[in-house]
């Protein structure tokens, strides 16, 4: 059933906790990545075109793509925000629509409980931040659906909604066109063995429908290739600056992934390599809490039912999407000395495998009773993620410079 009351107070209580945040945030939870974004968009806005300042020069924005930083400048230009809280309500935009969609599609509870991913403290500092990725999240999302929508049904209007998201998550992201590698094998093992990826995905997939999605990918190759072709144009080079260079050691580069992986299981505090590791292993053992009281919650369940509910081809779909990114990142991590993996670059995966997690619980009343209360105390410590991750007191003090919020912070550390 769709109800949107619960659904709006909801959103209006999740906006006005990010702008708080930001409120808070000496910086508005911008970064050097932001710099660029906000004087995108300024350009755009001023009629100068997709441009940023390199030294004394204005150059052709080729560090990201163009689409995050059009749609701050064409919401600042309907608003008159300045650029930097247009950004804001780009993500806080993002997100309420996408909720309402999805409402429509799967009932009001089940909208809540894959709403509640970004109550998270580490998805609520992406929301807040000035950044690209609450909105390729969105769309990463909607792409799932297009593609649930698409398997069983390949009609032409499934066939275009899924080749324009496709598009859109390029446009906001580079990374976004690994979804052509997933449809791509998605077609390959599909042709070799077709019983076998209906069982996976749980959906029935007709010959039709495979060709259909590779005349979807290759159409999509061609638009990433017409796009890297104008970066090559106007700044000279594909990706604005060279991007495949020698990285680190084959240790090195397990150490740093195996950093990340346990960082995304972490939800209320990151260990960070240099700082001070105290609220991280008070939040490790508080999550290990958690989790055993889920599993002592779930071993009463599952003794009383005596079998779980199966999981639904839309989870199925979240889960391979959630898989294919992470292996993809970490793929290209191996030929590309990026930061990292770190919080934002592991966020798709994250957010794909909770998402496909939270419509697993969020169909079964019995399960959601099970998960409700640990889940509500899991979002709230998770918010320990919100304080800063370096220089934590220093940082404190310039936010609280009166209390003793800080002094009692250092004393914990």
């Amino acid at each position: 059933m769709s109800h949107p009351r619960p659904l709006t107070y909801l959103l209006l209580l999740t906006s006005g906790l990010t702008l708080g945040l930001c409120a808070l945030n000496p910086n508005r939870f911008t970064s050097i990545d932001s710099g660029y974004y906000l004087q995108s968009a300024t350009n755009l806005l001023n009629g100068k075109g997709y441009v940023i300042n390199e030294g004394n020069r204005v150059v052709w924005n080729g560090i990201f793509p163009i689409g995050y930083s059009a749609l701050v400048a064409l919401l600042s230009f309907l608003t008159t925000l300045p650029v930097l809280w247009a950004s804001k309500l780009v993500n806080l935009l993002a997100v309420s629509l996408s909720a309402f969609a999805w409402m429509h599609r799967i009932g009001t509870t089940r909208t809540i409980w894959t709403l509640s991913v970004w109550w998270l403290g580490s998805f609520l500092k992406i929301l807040a931040s000035t950044w690209s990725e609450t909105v390729f999240l969105v769309i990463l999302a909607e792409w799932v659906w297009c593609l649930f929508r698409f398997l069983p049904d390949p009609t032409s209007w499934h066939l275009t909604r899924l080749f324009l998201v496709s598009c859109a998550l390029f446009l906001v992201r580079y990374v976004g066109g690994y979804v052509i590698v997933l449809t791509g094998l998605l077609v390959g093992v599909g042709w070799l063995n077709r019983a076998r990826l209906q069982q996976t995905v749980r959906l029935t997939i007709g010959e039709w429908g495979l060709h259909r999605l590779m005349i979807c990918s290759l159409a999509v190759m061609s638009g990433i290739r017409a796009y890297f072709q104008l970066n090559n144009h106007m700044a000279g080079s594909l990706f604005g600056g060279e991007r495949f260079l020698p990285t680190e050691s084959a240790l090195v580069l397990t150490q740093l992934f195996g950093r990340s992986l346990l960082n995304e299981v972490l939800f209320i505090r990151d260990f960070v390599p240099g700082q001070s590791a105290v609220l991280a292993w008070a939040g490790l053992g508080l999550q290990t809490i958690l989790m055993a009281g889920l599993y002592t919650r779930w071993r009463s369940f599952t003794r009383e039912l005596e079998s779980r509910p199966p999981i639904n081809a839309l989870s199925r779909l979240f889960l391979i999407v959630g898989i294919t990114y992470l292996l993809a990142l970490f793929a290209i991590r191996t030929i590309s000395p990026f930061s990292g993996p770190n919080l934002r670059l592991m966020a798709p995966a994250t957010f794909c495998l909770l998402t496909a997690a939270l419509l697993w619980v969020s169909a079964s009343a019995h399960l959601r009773q099970i998960v409700r209360p640990i889940w509500a105390l899991l979002i709230v410590c998770s918010w320990l993620q919100l304080l800063p991750q370096a220089n934590l007191s220093r940082k404190l003090r310039h936010i609280w410079p009166s209390s003793g919020i800080s002094q009692s912070v250092v004393r914990a550390q």
